[in-house]
């Protein structure tokens, strides 16, 4: 169990580069995280330029938008791995605080509801959390935003994504989710990770449209080049 405490009269440390700050990363920190600069406005796959991509041309994924501060790269990735694996929870909290700040200044369409992307309980139980949660949580607490842990879920516990290629990753989660909550009418945004090929946001939004959503947009703190 990783222990994230520290005494309240330690000074604070950026958690990159460990400098004194007021805040889990420092402003040059900051400055430094590789940001997108212009993506495919649909499925949010960085480009050289803010145009649809082929394959959004082609065939347009089920979710309106998918909405990214970060390139995940170094140290964005490391960040998010130390997160998500190690319990890290200070970098995740810096994180969502930039996707919070870059929300903001886009402002995005409205939403009703965050929904976190949902661990089979197996791997919740092995890992103690849910990552997506904690940044719904903390996204939700700033934008004033109800978060519902319980809406979705996953019917079974699918392999890992990592190392997957897109159409294994789209096998991998085909039904692999159920809706419980009600949906009619509301506006979600999905809060996940990372988001590589977009298999999971596809069939969690083509799940959520057909119980009922009127559209869905996806929030992620790193989009894969």
């Amino acid at each position: 169990m990783v222990n994230n405490w520290s005494p309240c009269w330690l000074p604070r440390r950026c958690v990159l580069c460990a400098a004194a700050s007021q805040a889990d990363l420092c402003m040059d920190c900051v400055a430094e995280l590789p940001r997108i600069t212009a993506a495919c406005p649909r499925c949010g796959l960085p480009l050289p330029t803010a145009a649809l991509c082929g394959e959004c041309l082609r065939r347009p994924p089920p979710f309106s938008r998918c909405l990214s501060p970060f390139l995940y790269q170094a140290p964005v990735s490391q960040l998010i791995t130390r997160f998500k694996y190690e319990g890290q929870f200070s970098h995740g909290r810096a994180l969502s605080r930039q996707l919070l700040n870059y929300l903001r200044a886009i402002a995005p369409p409205a939403v009703d509801v965050l929904l976190p992307v949902p661990l089979h309980w197996r791997r919740r139980w092995s890992r103690g959390f849910n990552q997506s949660e904690i940044i719904a949580d903390e996204l939700g607490r700033a934008l004033k935003l109800p978060v519902q842990t319980r809406w979705l879920s996953r019917r079974y516990s699918t392999p890992p994504q990592q190392g997957l290629d897109a159409a294994q990753r789209s096998r991998n989660q085909r039904a692999a989710f159920d809706v419980l909550g009600p949906l009619a009418g509301l506006h979600v945004a999905l809060v996940d990770d990372v988001v590589t090929t977009g298999a999971t946001s596809a069939e969690l939004s083509r799940a959520l449209l057909g119980a009922g959503a009127v559209s869905v947009q996806v929030w992620c703190l790193a989009r894969t080049p």
